[in-house]
């Protein structure tokens, strides 16, 4: 059994700890959800009926996939017998019931067709109601027959037959369910079993055994990779071989624990080494794995089996919108979600193997050369800036490198593991072999600096990305070890560690907005969507990131909003019209940013919730997530209840303890509050009181730029209300964007006709209200001192001011001195330090005849820097002597 990877451990807990009552949704509106959709797959060129469940699901119109190759078409359910006239003689021929008929959670039917030229692999699938679009749920496209698990076979004489090359999609029903599956081969055949279920959507965590005709175990596996299970082996004897499969200590069980067996003779890929390719180059790369055309023994064992390993050549793709992209359909955790990359497939005789992700380096890709290098004095050197590709090879060995550097010029070091499957915690250092004391700060390990610390969890056992500065021109060593070094090696082992100048840059997410539960969206006219939006910044990126969305369907609009240096995530607002016809649009999030002084966009990659967790507020258990294939939302006819919006023009600012009115841009320094109106507009006439909230832009209330706290909330009676955004003493400065959103019970029912409906908690996204934080200093000024600190009579003396650029800017500053109030004869002419990265400015003082000899307390030194527009401000006291 191997490590589950750290980032779904957490969240697999969940699974099993609310496991009973996930299914249930949180209170709200409907929201179309969809738990299964059974079978999971199908055949290419074939249908199939597939069954969906779920909540919200009332009237359903049709399934959405993520490829167009793949339709459906609802099935309608037969017209209800009534019990009363089943004696009478009357037509017996079968008649379809109402469309849509059946409880809103299902079970809805559809019949699913799959093209044959649709690609193998996984594809989301969404289904489409009355309510709106749900949520994706994983679609397998595969090349071998499947079958669906016949019940009963829960002990030996009922197993399931099936032939070698079938996969069998089938659900742990129980806590104690067994199912039970035989395969007939022949001696020396080689087989592969491979059990989907983390990576399908399902709850289950299942274990499996092969078991031969006479009774004895001859494999077992669990957690192959997250809650998915995988074994081969060599048959050794003509006969029958049994498949037993159950949830792992029997504690789980439930339709939502789908799994996919398949049982095969095609190859199966556990790693690619190197795991990352550089980008639009044809790369030959090691294939690690079972049953490889032309593998050769690689001497290394995975979960007690062999595994063969062949040479490739791989041709990861050219065009330049793919660099930036990660083109992967197989289910992706967050913590891998942040990487650009592509998926490979191996070809063999008996099909084709799964698909496993291949990344791009950012700098030119080196192999490990120097297996010696295990010790300081023995480090390899590196061309940098390079990424060096290697594995542990032998127990306990670590791996030192050297590289040149030079003083004051930073450096970018980041190891990357578990990020690309690897199951292992690895660590590494920088030592200088000329210091007494050689290791340049603290131990690089685990990164607890997470995109989201519960919504999106991107924690991972790899090191953080480390900045070294270095104090002098030389050399330096890395050291790369790994924790399970002892116990651990080969390509489950492998890492990439890239040397190399800092590239600021950041890649972005984006989901339907949620409260810690899968969702859809339902977007109701007159009303609003929202969408949340998490920005990964990458080598000290610290810049505004303004985002939007393309392909909106006609009546839906946005002003977008903006993600400052300060923030990690935020909210999009999407306005639905009072007249917007119904629709159904996959949507683009595009994120712009400037980076090194060019405009850069970058496109948001889909996510959603895969298992969410009741009643979140409080909780700090990430929720079950990955990439989505797509953003899709939908627009009904049903009218919003009311409609929340703020009113920036109404605003005041707390200046100088007196309440300033807004006029125009909202600008707030450092540490002032901003008092915003906001009003209520009701569509529904039943009103009721409306709480105003905003969700938080980053983790933690000390490192958030900004609070914001409800002052006077509207109510039934009154429509109006206040809230005040606090910006922080230390937020970062820039232009930032607050959605503010309001929730209120409101009186709704399914059936108009039956009953006037119950409070129920609806939701309304006010426009984000945008405004630039200034800071209250560019720069920290430390003056040096004349000689002896003092200046003679009628001379010119050098005035030294070291400049320490604060909040990356990297403008010009006006350096002005100002003699003391009543002082005559000392001045100095004003000094700009250009652009760029300047770090001291040079005042000539002039020492004229109206000077008098003594001290000079208190004179003024002002840095002045210009920031969205404005002066800002830095002064400095400096004092001196005059002498004759």
């Amino acid at each position: 059994m191997r490590r589950l990877v750290s980032g779904t451990v957490v969240a697999a807990a969940t699974v099993v700890l609310f496991g009973t009552v996930a299914g249930q949704p949180p209170p709200g509106l409907p929201s179309p959800r969809v738990n299964t959709a059974f079978p999971t797959g199908a055949k290419l060129g074939t249908s199939v009926e597939v069954t969906v469940t779920g909540a919200d699901l009332d009237d359903p119109t049709g399934l959405y996939f993520s490829h167009p190759g793949i339709k459906a078409e609802y099935v309608e359910p037969p017209e209800p017998v009534d019990p009363k006239k089943k004696d009478e003689k009357k037509d017996t021929t079968p008649k379809k019931g109402k469309k849509g008929a059946g409880p809103a959670g299902g079970p809805h039917k559809f019949k699913v067709s799959v093209a044959a030229d649709v690609p193998p692999g996984t594809y989301d699938v969404r289904a489409v109601g009355k309510y709106g679009v749900s949520n994706p749920r994983a679609f397998v496209v595969g090349e071998l027959p499947e079958v669906a698990e016949k019940e009963p076979n829960n002990d030996v004489p009922e197993a399931q037959k099936v032939e070698i090359g079938t996969t069998v999609v089938g659900t742990i029903g129980g806590n104690a369910d067994v199912d039970y599956t035989v395969f007939a081969g022949k001696a020396g055949q080689k087989v592969v079993i491979a059990v989907q279920a983390s990576s399908i959507d399902g709850k289950a965590n299942p274990m499996f055994e092969v078991i031969d005709a006479a009774g004895r175990k001859l494999a077992q596996n669990r957690n192959y990779r997250d809650n998915n299970a995988l074994t081969d082996l060599v048959l050794p004897a003509d006969g029958d071989y049994l498949v037993r499969l159950f949830e792992y200590t029997y504690i789980g069980g439930s339709p939502d624990h789908t799994y996919r067996l398949t049982i095969s003779s095609a190859p199966w890929v556990d790693y690619v080494f190197p795991a990352a390719v550089e980008f639009g180059k044809p790369a030959q790369v090691t294939v690690y794995g079972r049953n490889l055309p032309g593998g050769q023994p690689s001497g290394f064992v995975l979960d007690g089996r062999p595994l063969e390993k062949l040479a490739v050549t791989i041709t990861p793709p050219a065009d330049a919108a793919a660099a930036l992209r990660l083109a992967v359909r197989e289910s992706t955790p967050p913590l891998a979600a942040l990487q650009d990359g592509f998926e490979y497939r191996l070809k063999g005789p008996g099909g084709s193997s799964n698909a496993v992700p291949v990344y791009f380096t950012r700098e030119k890709l080196v192999p490990r050369k120097n297996a010696a290098a295990t010790k300081a004095e023995a480090a390899e050197a590196l061309p940098t800036p390079c990424e060096v590709a290697g594995m542990v090879e032998k127990r306990g060995e670590r791996h030192w490198y050297s590289f040149d550097a030079k003083k004051g010029v930073p450096v970018q070091l980041e190891l990357t593991a578990e990020r690309n499957g690897s199951p292992t915690d690895f660590y590494f250092s920088v030592h200088n072999p000329q210091a007494k004391n050689d290791m340049m700060g603290p131990e690089q390990d685990d990164d607890a600096d997470l995109l989201h610390p519960t919504e999106f969890y991107t924690r991972t056992s790899d090191p953080p990305p480390y900045r070294f500065v270095p104090p002098t021109d030389g050399k330096y060593l890395v050291a790369v070890g790994c924790r399970e070094s002892n116990a651990i090696t080969g390509p489950s082992t492998a890492y990439r560690l890239r040397v190399g100048p800092p590239r600021p840059d950041f890649r972005v997410v984006a989901r339907t907005y949620t409260k810690s539960y899968q969702t859809g969206s339902a977007g109701r006219q007159d009303g609003s969507e929202a969408i949340e939006v998490y920005v990964h910044r990458m080598d000290g990126f610290t810049g505004e990131v303004a985002v939007t969305a393309e392909g909106l369907p006609a009546g839906v609009t946005t002003k977008g909003t903006t993600i400052g240096g300060g923030a990690r995530w935020g909210v999009m607002v999407l306005n639905v019209a009072a007249n917007a016809a119904p629709s159904l649009a996959e949507i683009k999030v595009k994120a712009t940013a400037t980076v090194d002084g060019k405009q850069v966009v970058r496109e948001a990659r889909p996510a959603t919730v895969t298992w969410g967790i009741p009643n979140p507020q409080g909780n700090n258990t990430p929720i079950l997530g990955r990439l989505a294939q797509s953003l899709v939302i939908a627009v009904r006819p049903e009218k919003a209840f009311f409609k929340l919006a703020a009113d920036p023009a109404g605003a005041t600012i707390k200046t100088g303890g007196k309440d300033e009115k807004v006029s125009g841009p909202i600008f707030l320094k450092q540490g002032e509050k901003l008092t915003l109106p906001v009003k209520v507009t009701w569509v529904h006439p039943e009103k009721a009181n409306v709480t105003v909230a905003a969700d938080p832009v980053g983790p933690g209330q000390q490192q958030v730029p900004f609070a914001v706290t409800a002052g006077t909330q509207p109510t039934k009676d009154k429509a109006e209300g206040v809230v005040t955004i606090d910006v922080k003493a230390n937020a970062f400065p820039g232009k930032y964007a607050v959605a503010l959103r309001g929730e209120s019970p409101v009186p709704f029912t399914r059936d108009a006709a039956k009953d006037k409906g119950k409070a129920t908690p609806a939701v309304s996204f006010a426009d984000p209200v945008e405004f630039t934080v200034l800071p209250t200093s560019l720069v920290k000024v430390t003056p040096g001192q004349l000689p002896n600190n003092t200046a003679k009579l009628n001379s010119k003396a050098e005035l030294l001011l070291k400049l320490e650029r604060q909040y990356d800017y990297a403008g010009e500053f006006k350096v002005k001195f100002t003699a003391p109030m009543g002082l005559t004869g000392v001045t100095a002419d004003e000094v700009t330090v250009p652009a760029g990265k300047g770090d001291e400015a040079k005042l000539i003082l002039r020492i004229g005849d109206g000077a008098k000899a003594g001290a000079v307390n208190n004179a003024i030194v002002t840095v002045t820097g210009r920031y969205a527009g404005k002066d800002v401000v830095t002064e400095t006291k400096v004092n001196f002597n005059v002498a004759k």
